[in-house]
Order: structure tokens, then sequence, then C-alpha cells
């Protein structure tokens, strides 16, 4: 196997694995609030520690999904220099969106909600995931 198709097969395994953790952390928030909605709605504690638990693994996933988009972006960029070339400017508005909206939403739900519960037990997080 040439370096060449060696280094284009490790960009595929990144890709795979940031399709997995990036889906499951941008997602994962929505679960979070049915469960957080469920325990307002019936006062049942199962709801808001099913919530807090994946709280912790929605900031881990979300973590590793940013840093693994972030090594594709260079990947792109190394592996690919003559798409790039003429799609470069497309594909790098699409990086810099996706970056600078659709991310720090769900991190930012997440992050209210974690902080929060570890200073008030009782405290819900609720109106974070309304935010649009």
């Amino acid at each position: 196997m040439s370096d060449f198709l060696f280094a284009r097969s490790q960009m595929a395994m990144s890709l795979a694995f940031h399709i997995v953790f990036a889906a499951l952390g941008i997602g994962m928030p929505l679960l979070m609030a049915i469960a957080e909605g469920m325990y307002l709605r019936t006062k049942q504690p199962v709801y808001l520690d099913l919530c807090k638990r994946w709280a912790k693994g929605t900031a881990i996933l979300f973590a590793v999904g940013a840093v693994s988009g972030t090594v594709l972006s260079f990947e792109l960029g190394l592996l690919w220099p003559g798409f790039m070339e003429h799609a470069g400017a497309i594909i790098g508005m699409r990086f810099r969106w996706k970056g600078s909206r659709s991310s720090p939403k769900p991190f930012f739900r997440v992050s209210i909600f974690t902080v929060g519960s570890a200073f008030h037990r009782s405290f819900t997080g609720f109106p974070a995931w309304l935010w649009p």
C-alpha cells in the first residue's frame, strides 16, 4: 500500500469516527431535554438522574466530535489539495458556519445543566434547552 493510499484510508477512518461521535454529541441534548421535561412533569427522580448521567457522557462525546472535526479539516487540506484548490472556499465557509453556529448550542445546553446541577441539587436547566 502506498503512503498516499494509506493517508486517504486514515482520513476515511477519521471521517467514520467523527460522524458517529459528532452525531451523538449533537443529538443527545434532545434526549436530555425530553428526560428533564419528563422530570418536571412527573417529579420522578429517575428522569433527572437519567439526564444527569447523560450530561456527563454527552460532554465527552461532544468534545471528541469537535476535536475529530478539526482533524478532518486539516486532513482535507493536506490529502486533497487539488480538490481544495477549487472547492476550498465553499467547504471552508461550511466549516466556519459549523464551528461558530451549530457547535456552541449543544455545548451551552450541556454545560449549563452540568454546572448548574453541580451547585444546586434541584437545579433544572430546562430553559437552556429552549434556547434557539
